[in-house]
């Protein structure tokens, strides 16, 4: 049984959830590539794209007819272009979408989401920023792939500064024994709203993970939770 939490992905699997194009001499228009949420209708039809920065848009033009669960949302690396919608509103074309790896944290003392052992497989972290709601990563992970990878995302609450809540969150990836032949990319998405509470209030994330060393051994990174790293802060955005 999977435990709580447990996020297996097959690394060498991480393909689009859809291409509009698959012409290799294709040039797609000025296009931005971002980490969005896109909004479907009743019909499993994506409606509506909220980048991370800006307001939600329309969509004009899905080109990759993506449907997911009708009314439901869902966190997508996207090449979207802003475009001009119905009455001269703001709207998106969208031209390719491709899921991402949605960890919800999970409370570190909590028994029965520490019931399976958390894996310390390295990972690096090449790129982390905030984004609305979300702490956004973009991991590096050495593969074969002919085996699934496990994350889990666990936090623990620190002591308040300046009156300010502060949680630790530490990143745990269980690789299951892959070998270490080439390099992927996992992308990666923090929902961070459970964590401040009620009344919604600004909060401070700090955040560790497993990497190796200059002498090649495994060992937490302290790049992000360091007495000296105030934190990335996070207030929650108007719903």
């Amino acid at each position: 049984m999977m435990g709580k939490g447990l996020r297996h992905v097959c690394l060498l699997g991480l393909l689009p959830l859809a291409l509009a194009c698959e012409d290799s001499e294709y040039h797609y228009p000025s296009v931005k590539l971002e980490f969005v949420t896109v909004v479907a209708g009743e019909d499993g039809g994506l409606r509506t794209l909220v980048p991370d920065k800006g307001d939600e848009l329309a969509i004009a033009n899905d080109y990759t007819q993506t449907s997911i669960t009708p009314n439901s949302e869902s966190r997508v690396l996207s090449n979207y272009e802003e475009t001009e919608g119905e009455n001269g509103a703001a709207a998106a074309n969208i031209y390719s979408v491709q899921s991402l790896i949605v960890l919800g944290p999970l409370d570190k003392n909590d028994e029965e989401a520490t019931a399976v052992p958390l894996g310390k497989d390295p990972v690096e972290v090449t790129s982390i920023w905030m984004g609305r709601d979300y702490l956004n990563m973009i991991l590096n992970v050495k593969v074969k792939g002919d085996k699934p990878h496990a994350f889990r995302l666990m936090y623990e609450e620190e002591e308040p500064v300046d009156g300010e809540r502060v949680f630790l969150l530490t990143l745990y990836h269980d690789a299951n024994g892959d070998a270490e032949y080439y390099n992927r990319n996992a992308y990666v998405s923090v929902p961070l709203a459970g964590l401040a509470g009620d009344p919604a209030q600004t909060i401070r994330i700090k955040f560790k993970y497993y990497m190796y060393n200059e002498d090649g051994e495994v060992e937490e990174s302290d790049k992000y939770c360091g007495a000296d790293f105030e934190g990335f802060e996070y207030t929650p955005s108007a719903k």
